[in-house]
């Protein structure tokens, strides 16, 4: 358990652990007040934001050294900048986290001893994250149908004969030009799949039984568009938004591809 969680649940962390018998910080009286900047780098020290790697807060574990135990000072983490709440005067050691969707990120340097003054307020040192902003994708594609996305319809599937597959980011709709690599099926063969949003490849059908894979994709938000083709015509459709997670962790999810009805055709 990291010391910021553990901070997060002091009674249950602290409770009969044999802490010395020792006062509380008196919060009565006048406070003091620190202020912090971050930033965020990815694993070429290039600068990102927030948004790419779904990050939520920045924490301080704020430890006054006469004191066992600390004092949680959540932050935004797309502000890149805050001032805490008043806190005791007192010589304190700060910790730093960055935390979001996908759980812990990433530590900061810890800053001590930071003087906090009655009626003051110090600033901190700006604080730098480092974050490999890179992950995988585990998808399937599904159309529902109890024959498949490339059985015949009138064997109850979807009559896909050909797919498409675009990546683009959602901050700024710029493809992300990335290799899939898809599974062999039960009925289909997989190989790979470049994806080209301006002029998007066909490809034979893919059953709901393969996966399409790839590594080392830039944590981002995307949309993923799949088009699922039939005698020509893009019957079937799915455009999903999905959060390529950082830290190499892998997104697995299913994409629910619905039938255009309003198609001739289709």
């Amino acid at each position: 358990m990291s010391r910021l969680t553990c901070a997060l649940l002091l009674a249950a962390c602290g409770g009969g652990g044999g802490f010395p018998d020792a006062p509380p910080p008196d919060s009565s009286g006048p406070t003091g007040t620190f202020s912090v900047s971050w930033t965020i780098n990815d694993q070429n020290n290039q600068p990102i934001t927030c948004d790419r790697i779904a990050a939520q807060s920045m924490t301080v574990l704020a430890h006054n050294l006469a004191f066992e135990g600390g004092a949680t000072q959540p932050f935004t983490c797309s502000t890149g900048m805050g001032t805490s709440q008043g806190l005791s005067p007192g010589s304190y050691e700060m910790d730093f986290e960055l935390g979001g969707t996908f759980g812990a990120l990433a530590k900061g340097t810890k800053q001590t001893p930071i003087p906090i003054t009655a009626n003051n307020n110090v600033e901190l040192m700006p604080v730098t994250f480092t974050v490999e902003a890179l992950g995988s994708v585990a998808l399937k594609v599904a159309t529902g149908k109890a024959g498949g996305n490339c059985g015949a319809a009138n064997a109850g599937g979807a009559g896909i004969d050909q797919m498409s597959i675009t990546l683009t980011h959602n901050s700024d709709s710029t493809c992300e030009p990335i290799q899939l690599t898809i599974t062999d099926g039960a009925t289909q063969t997989g190989g790979t799949y470049m994806i080209n949003c301006t002029t998007p490849v066909l490809r034979a059908c893919i059953e709901a039984d393969q996966t399409i894979t790839a590594n080392g994709v830039p944590s981002d938000s995307y949309t993923i568009r799949v088009r699922g083709m039939v005698s020509s015509k893009a019957c079937w459709l799915n455009m999903d938004s999905i959060q390529v997670p950082p830290l190499n962790k892998v997104l697995i999810r299913t994409l629910n591809l619905a039938q255009q009805t309003q198609t001739p055709g289709c």
